[in-house]
């Protein structure tokens, strides 16, 4: 598997389609392993936040899963062969521990949406073992939810913690957590609990799914405004990379 450097920060060139074989891997290979679905707020954080640094530096996986991940390998010159939504690589994860018989476990949210996360993943997975489910809210009870979910026996954990708390977290619990992967999938539990509607198929084609959850969630303007930040870091990469 290749990969490409943007900001200093590995991402890994892979597609859905490439994807069940290294999968395998992880599930067989007897390691815990970290994936991470990184977008370019994520990486302009690796620039500052040392801790998150290191956790990109030790995932086994870093899939491009923006638009803004995809466009920046390309003004590089380093085109990714595919954007990876994170909810995509989520529904793939889901389907392929269905067909091979691998359990998983979900930590996030509100109450409320998780209960109804795992309600509607029940429905389309029928086959899928599920080995428990933790709300998001346990910052008083941290160690009990790692003994719940090392106590579980999960193959595959989805975190849907707030970026990048949940990849730290994920870091620094890994080899306590008894699971052989661990995801961030962010807000996929809203979409999921049909909390949130995701964008049309039109939308997710064109590049512009973010907009479609903009318009329901407001608040993420301020995330956006980073954004210039982003493309003026690299285009300062390709500028020194040229010279």
């Amino acid at each position: 598997m290749s990969s490409i450097n943007i900001l200093s920060t590995r991402i890994d060139n892979i597609t859905l389609n490439e994807a069940p074989e290294l999968i395998h891997t992880f599930l067989t290979d007897g390691n815990p392993h970290q994936i991470i679905t990184a977008n370019p707020l994520m990486l302009l954080e690796t620039g500052k936040n040392n801790e998150l640094e290191n956790v990109f530096r030790d995932a086994s996986l870093i899939i491009p899963e923006s638009s803004g991940i995809h466009w920046a390998a390309r003004f590089l010159k380093t085109p990714l062969k595919e954007k990876i939504p994170g909810i995509d690589f989520m529904a793939f994860l889901l389907n392929h521990a269905q067909e091979k018989g691998y359990s998983v476990f979900f930590l996030g949210a509100r109450e409320k949406v998780i209960v109804k996360t795992v309600e509607n993943i029940k429905q389309r997975y029928p086959k899928l073992k599920i080995a428990g489910y933790n709300n998001g809210y346990f910052s008083d009870n941290e160690s009990a939810v790692v003994s719940k979910i090392k106590n579980s026996h999960a193959d595959i954990l989805f975190a849907g913690l707030n970026t990048p708390f949940q990849e730290t977290w994920i870091h620094k619990n890994l080899k306590n957590l008894n699971v052989k992967i661990a995801l961030g999938v962010g807000g996929s539990f809203d979409v999921f609990s049909e909390n949130l509607m995701r964008a049309p198929l039109w939308m997710r084609k064109s590049g512009i799914e973010w907009l479609f959850r903009l318009l329901q969630q407001p608040w993420r303007i301020l995330r956006i405004t980073k954004l210039p930040l982003f493309i003026l870091k690299v285009l300062h990469q390709r500028i020194t990379s040229n010279q």
